[in-house]
């Protein structure tokens, strides 16, 4: 019966052996922005993407971004109460830098303290697959600190941290 055993144990070692490891790295800082418990049949149509500098309470702007694919209005997001954007421009390395983000000129979201860093997680193409990738791993946003290993390439906003700032008139 031993021998039986060990003959299993040896069996699946030599199969393990022969997979392959592969690394793939993604270079993206985040994929996109889920924008959660949107809770309005108005579509978003609007996202400005602002970078600045680290720790500067939003005053050194480095670039704006308002180039971004709007999903969730005609699609599956939609019945998962979320909208979706992806930014048209890649995103590249480590988060060092505040972010701020205005929906249709009317909610702000200041995100700042993200956590991130570069992890490797196993890939869903087969085993021996490997991506080495950036996480979130958590932030703040406006002043709220969140955990955000669940999607670690996405920025996941619940839409009610957003600050009002111009009532929407439709």
């Amino acid at each position: 019966m031993d021998t039986l055993k060990h003959f299993k144990i040896f069996f699946l070692l030599i199969l393990s052996s022969c997979v392959k490891t592969e690394y793939t790295k993604i270079d993206n800082s985040f994929t996109d922005i889920h924008l959660k418990e949107w809770n309005s049949s108005t579509c978003p149509r609007k996202i400005i993407f602002e970078r600045y500098k680290k720790n500067t309470s939003f005053t050194t702007l480095i670039d704006s971004n308002k180039k971004f694919d709007i999903k969730g209005c005609d699609s599956i997001y939609y019945k998962f109460n979320q909208r979706v954007f992806t930014p048209k421009l890649n995103y590249v390395g480590s988060i060092n830098y505040d972010i701020k983000i205005i929906i249709d000129d009317s909610l702000e979201y200041r995100i700042t303290d993200i956590q991130d860093k570069l992890d490797t997680i196993s890939g869903s193409s087969g085993p021996g697959k490997w991506i080495i990738m950036n996480n979130i791993k958590s932030l703040v946003i406006n002043g709220k600190k969140l955990d955000n290993t669940k999607k670690p390439l996405s920025f996941n906003v619940p839409t009610n941290l957003g600050k009002i700032i111009k009532k929407q008139q439709y």
